[in-house]
Formats: C-alpha cells, structure tokens, sequence
C-alpha cells in the first residue's frame, strides 16, 4: 500500500494539450516508480501569470503551506526571459517567500530555454536561486530532457549536474485509448502535420541565414503537394493545431496550395484544450502512418505511441530534444535547402515505417530506463522529508 501525500499541483492543465500529455505520463511513472500516492489538488499557473494568483504573497504562503507537498510542472518554466522576476523565469518567487513555506517544494521536469533569450541579471537571479534550493533538502530540482540541464551547466558549471536531477518528460509516457475519426482514411497515406504559429520572428530570425516565413510556407505547402505525385498511395494531410495560434500557419499553408489538392487530400483536426482535447488528438496520432511534428510535445508524444515521426525544428529547442534521444530524425526547416532533405526523408519513412517506428519503440524504452534512475532518487528524498 503506498502512503498518500497531498500535493497542491502548480502547471498548465488547459493551455496545450502537450501539458496533457505531460501530467498523464508524469502520473504513470508515479505508479511505476514511486512508494507515494500523490492526492493532487491542481492550481493552474497561468492565474499567476493573469496576477490572479502571487508566488510572493501571504495568500500563497498559507495556501502552500496547507498541504503536505507542493509541485511546481512539469512544463517550460525555467524559461530566462522574464524580466521583473525574482529568480529570473516564468516562476516569480523568492529565497524570501521559499522560507515562509515550510511544506516541502519538488520542482519537476522544467525546462530551462534560452531560445527567447536572457540577460546577465536573470542568469544572477536563477543562480541564485538554483543555489538556494539545491543545498536545501526540502527542495528537489529536476528538469526536462530538452537541453534544459546543458544550458545551466554551461552557464554555471559542471557541478550542477550532480546537484539538478534529469526526468525525461511525462509527455513520452502519456496513454492514449483509440477513437474513431473521420480525419483517417484507411486507404491512403495518413500523414499528421503540427505546425508551430507563435514566435515567427524566432523560429525565422533573419540570424544564420534563416529563410524568412514566407519562404517556408511556400516551400513546405509545394513539398506536400509534389509529393502526391511520388508515392504509390495517395496522402491524407492531417494538420493538428495543439495551440490556437497554430491555425494561423494553417491557415497560411493551406492557402498555399491549388484548390483542388486542398480540397481532395487536406483536412483540419479540431483545435482542443484539456484532458478530452489531448485524448481526441493524440488517439488521432496513434492512427497515422507519419508524424511531422514542430512542437515539443508533437514529437514527445509520438515516440511515446511508437509511431513513426520526423521532427520540424526551427527552435533550438528541438534540436536539442533530438539531441537528448540520439535521434537525427529531424530536419531545420528555417535553412536554405530543407526540401530536398525533407522529401527525401519523408519517402524514406513511409517506405520503411516498421523501422522507423522500431526506432521509436526502442527510444522510449530507454528514456524509461532512465525515469526509472532518476525516481529512485526522487523517492529517496520523499522518503527522507516523509
């Protein structure tokens, strides 16, 4: 019988279904992996972005302290642009606030991304921070492996490995049932595609000559397109939005193509948020022949169903995921040159998809390996604060 804790759980639970994916997985290595039984009382963290909510408040201190464990993510939290924050990052709370607060604090599976940049002063913050909480022990830090560990040990140094424990996300551990959907046809190629539409002028910075949006739109609705015409079968495009800004490159792509191909071989999945909106979406991903995922989790979630995927990446933060599985199943698609590599990536994945997919399964069985590793420490510090 596990012991039960309860925990007050601060994340995004209705801003993407990726974060979805992530509590669903992060849940089931819990029960995998853990001697605890978390009781979850969940606290959205956009309310404190919208400043409905404060970190470094006497009303979050008393609430925090209410319950036996206080989770912070998993999610990219340890983001370094925001400025006007205590330690730096998207959680605003301070050494000041953290010792009001008696009830032990996990901070799980975060990512640390510098694609949005930084300063000098948030990198003095989060170092402090870091340094706070990592010679406590009723702290625990753990980030995402997408780079996240990389970035702090380059800013601050070796020594931070053994002090930062490494969780692959919950995202690649997510489970999804099988819906039907009238998006699959069963007697053609069915290619699911997730475009990112926030942060253009990033994803397509004029920096290392980077081709401009527009270009990409171009290239990448003529590449579908063409490839019509190279396989035996004919495709099914299935564009899935995991955020409302998506349908903008959607949009933008579809409006691209002739009408006839738009109309005979495209269609749209709904845009959806929430637990149901993940569990429609990702049971859609569980039916395609292919994936061609941009987002974090669009390419999280499909080595979690073993399916065979290509990953998208015009953020440094993709690479980096690719980097952490040792995968080179992705291509840059803000380079000069991307579409002949894409085609020929894509021809080459539909004609041996049983050993992509292999590819996919044996990923996920290490990145559970390495969970199991990391919770065995986790445990080890519940057990020392429970």
């Amino acid at each position: 019988m596990k012991k039960k804790i309860k925990v007050l759980h601060i994340a995004s639970f209705t801003g993407n279904i990726g974060d979805n994916a992530n509590h669903i997985g992060a849940s089931r290595l819990r029960d995998w992996f853990l001697d605890y039984e978390f009781e979850i009382t969940k606290k959205e963290i956009r309310e404190f972005y919208w400043k409905e909510w404060l970190f470094n408040s006497d009303e979050f201190i008393e609430e925090a302290n209410k319950y036996e464990l206080v989770m912070i993510g998993g999610g990219n939290y340890f983001e370094l642009w925001v400025n006007n924050s205590a330690t730096g990052t998207s959680i605003d709370i301070s050494i000041e606030t953290l010792k009001k607060i008696k009830t032990p604090i996990l901070f799980y599976s975060l990512g640390c991304d510098i694609g949005q940049g930084f300063s000098s002063e948030n990198l003095n913050k989060f170092k402090r921070f870091l340094d706070y909480t990592s010679s406590n022990n009723r702290y625990y830090i753990s980030v995402r492996n997408d780079g996240a560990l990389s970035n702090i040990i380059s800013f601050f140094g070796q020594e931070y490995e053994k002090k930062i424990s490494e969780i692959p996300d919950g995202g690649f551990f997510t489970l999804v049932e099988d819906h039907e959907h009238f998006e699959i046809e069963t007697d053609k190629i069915n290619i699911i595609i997730n475009v990112a539409g926030d942060m253009q002028n990033i994803r397509f910075s004029k920096d290392n000559d980077n081709i401009s949006y527009h270009d990409f739109i171009t290239d990448f609705a003529r590449i579908l397109s063409d490839l019509e015409f190279t396989s035996n079968k004919k495709c099914n495009y299935i564009f899935v939005p995991h955020i409302f800004r998506d349908l903008n490159t959607i949009y933008d792509l579809m409006n691209q193509m002739e009408d006839k191909f738009r109309r005979t071989c495209v269609k749209v999945a709904p845009y959806l948020i929430g637990k149901k909106g993940h569990d429609y979406i990702f049971s859609l991903y569980k039916q395609a022949d292919l994936i061609l995922g941009m987002r974090f989790h669009s390419n999280v979630c499909a080595y979690a169903l073993k399916k065979n995927v290509i990953g998208l990446s015009n953020y440094v933060q993709i690479n980096n995921l690719y980097k952490d599985i040792n995968s080179n199943e992705f291509v840059e698609v803000n380079k000069q040159g991307f579409q002949d590599k894409l085609t020929n990536m894509i021809i080459k994945h539909l004609k041996e998809k049983d050993k992509y997919t292999k590819l996919s399964e044996d990923i996920f069985n290490t990145l559970k390996l390495q969970a199991q590793q990391e919770y065995k420490k986790l445990n080890m510090w519940l057990n020392n604060n429970f």
